[in-house]
């Protein structure tokens, strides 16, 4: 893993993300370490690793009778089923794409034209998003059509959060958010990996004052050996937790910070409604 010996689990996580990555497009690596060594080595760093009887017997069931798609493609079952382990977030990925292209299809027959589009994300909670819409509608400056989704990453559950994440993901590619509100952890994340727009040259017109700005570095390369390269620091978020319009509406969660999405096509509505929150 190319770790220091006191890396944090933070580190850790950051590191295998970065090295599943690289695996994408090769089987091995210059040290001959596969997908597999990897995966063994992060569950070993987390604690993860231990021997399961229970396990090592169903998988001596699975291998004596194999499902049928194992039997069809003639492959053992377990590595199979490892497979569908390991890649799982890219067939969620192209599951979330089907769908999202399906709910495209389906709105050109009946859709609602949204002019601004905001997306609650995260460990957030919100229990009325039409209350929300409603609320953007009447305090905007000018004639609105808001479109409000609320995706909420809570719990343990791994598949949901995956679905979640590209959900969110096939929204942003499709330019259907103008702005972000989200947990703290999240929007470093997010921020990191250049999904919101810069907000230094604006602050003037924003009107915050200082404390309220957040700010981060997002990466802009990675270098020879994997590790990511920062850029220079910049305002990409505002905390929002103590605004009036967080509070009216419902929206409860720790930090709340908001951003603009970095490729928005209604900038000047991101940013009147990012004023709003003031």
């Amino acid at each position: 893993m190319q770790l220091s010996p006191d890396a944090t689990s933070d580190e850790i996580s950051k590191r295998y993300g970065i090295l599943t990555r690289k695996f994408r497009s090769i089987e091995k690596d210059e040290n001959g370490y596969t997908i597999e060594d990897i995966t063994r080595a992060y569950n070993l760093l987390m604690g993860f690793t231990y021997k399961d009887e229970k396990e090592e017997l169903r998988q001596k069931k699975l291998r004596e009778n194999p499902p049928f798609i194992a039997r069809v493609l003639k492959k053992d079952p377990v590595k199979l089923e490892n497979f569908f382990h390991y890649y799982k977030i890219y067939i969620i990925a192209s599951l979330a794409a089907v769908i999202f292209i399906f709910f495209m299809i389906r709105s050109c027959v009946n859709q609602v034209r949204y002019d601004f589009n905001l997306v609650i994300f995260g460990e957030v909670y919100a229990d009325d998003w039409q209350k929300i819409e409603a609320s953007i509608k009447e305090q905007m400056p000018d004639p609105i059509t808001p479109g409000v989704q609320v995706l909420p990453s809570y719990g343990s559950d791994p598949q949901f959060q995956y679905a979640t994440q590209m959900k969110l993901m096939a929204l942003v590619t499709a330019k259907e958010i103008d702005v972000m509100i989200t947990n703290e952890s999240l929007f470093k994340t997010y921020s990191e990996q250049g999904m919101y727009m810069p907000l230094d040259d604006i602050v003037d017109i924003l009107g915050y004052s200082g404390d309220r700005y957040v700010r981060n570095a997002a990466i802009i390369e990675e270098s020879d050996d994997e590790e990511p390269v920062m850029g220079l620091e910049k305002i990409y978020g505002v905390t929002i937790s103590d605004s009036e319009f967080i509070k009216e509406n419902g929206i409860i969660g720790e930090n709340l910070i908001a951003a603009v999405v970095v490729n928005t096509e209604r900038k000047d509505k991101a940013i009147e409604f990012i004023k709003l929150l003031k």
